[in-house]
């Protein structure tokens, strides 16, 4: 009798760690294995004018994008979210591990810039949207590996005799405006022309998925999964998980940056961003997002509320 107990037992705990086991692995897959959601509208469904346009990064990955023209010598480069698109998010996008389930479209916010005179270069990152996968087998690196798209963009810019006389802004959210800020560091020399960036939740990796995980699976939970589920993180990526962040890069910023960040965000803490304000040496300005209480009500902000961005893309260039 003792010996079939004691068999039970053993099967049950094995049960529990296999689950326990899977279960990490699955969520680690999550984070460095984003969403590639479709892009379900361009911008003739928003009133706008548009070239597709494709460019290669320095790994040969192919960029997918949209050129938005305009008669000013000014042009604003925009970079989405990880896990959304060019578009933004779409509700009839179904995953598991989609963070958000309503529309947010970053058109809006193309739109808002195109009425006020600007061009608009909007383009999807590796393993995002229209563009190819990464030589890395799609994984994200929140940044790290991004930022080359970010610096394709600008040669692309370089390379065009429409486009490389003008003045160029970036309004970039979340893992885009990670990749703006780590392009800048890496590859100050294609940013000459850069005027100014609207930094929108450029995040800490590791502190966003501590946040999220307290909120999802509680304190308790969160304190039993994360040291595994960050082991595996760091397995399997190149890029560990607490070095996914602009935090070691803010420092080389050299244009004026507006950051931007919802006060109730429940997925970070206000210590990240205002690090990175901190940190940043050229002139700079923090704009809080108020009375929203969700971190993706802020990516749509400035589509129904321009003026501060638009301000301060005026003041600079």
């Amino acid at each position: 009798m003792f010996d079939f107990v004691l068999t039970i037992v053993l099967f049950a705990v094995s049960a529990v760690v296999v689950v326990y086991v899977v279960l990490c692995y699955f969520l680690s897959r999550t984070i460095i294995h984003l969403d590639r959601q479709p892009v379900p509208k361009t911008p003739k469904d928003y009133g706008m004018n548009f070239q597709s346009v494709t460019f290669k990064a320095v790994d040969g990955v192919n960029l997918k994008g949209w050129l938005i023209p305009a008669e000013s010598d000014k042009l604003v480069v925009m970079t989405h979210v990880g896990g959304l698109t060019k578009y933004g998010s779409t509700k009839a996008y179904k995953s598991f591990s989609k963070l958000f389930n309503e529309e947010v479209e970053f058109l809006k916010v193309a739109r808002h810039l195109n009425n006020a005179g600007y061009g608009v270069l909007m383009f999807d990152f590796r393993n995002h949207g229209e563009s190819d996968p990464s030589p890395n087998g799609g994984k994200a690196g929140v940044g790290l590996e991004e930022f080359k798209d970010v610096s394709a963009a600008m040669d692309y810019i370089q390379g065009s005799s429409d486009l490389k006389d003008k003045d160029v802004g970036f309004v970039s959210f979340c893992m885009g405006a990670n990749s703006t800020i780590i392009a800048m560091s890496k590859n100050p020399e294609k940013f000459e022309k850069v005027k100014c960036l609207v930094a929108v939740q450029p995040i800490s990796m590791e502190v966003f998925v501590d946040s999220y995980f307290e909120k999802r699976f509680t304190a308790a939970g969160a304190s039993l999964l994360l040291p595994t589920v960050k082991r595996f993180v760091n397995w399997q990526s190149k890029h560990r998980l607490q070095d996914m962040s602009p935090a070691g890069f803010v420092k080389d910023i050299k244009v004026p940056t507006l950051y931007v960040q919802t006060r109730n965000d429940p997925w970070t803490k206000p210590s990240d961003i205002r690090g990175f304000y901190e940190n940043t040496k050229a002139p700079k300005e923090f704009f809080w997002l108020e009375g929203l209480t969700h971190r993706f009500q802020g990516y749509q902000y400035f589509g129904d509320k321009p003026e501060e961005m638009l301000s301060w893309l005026k003041k600079w260039m």
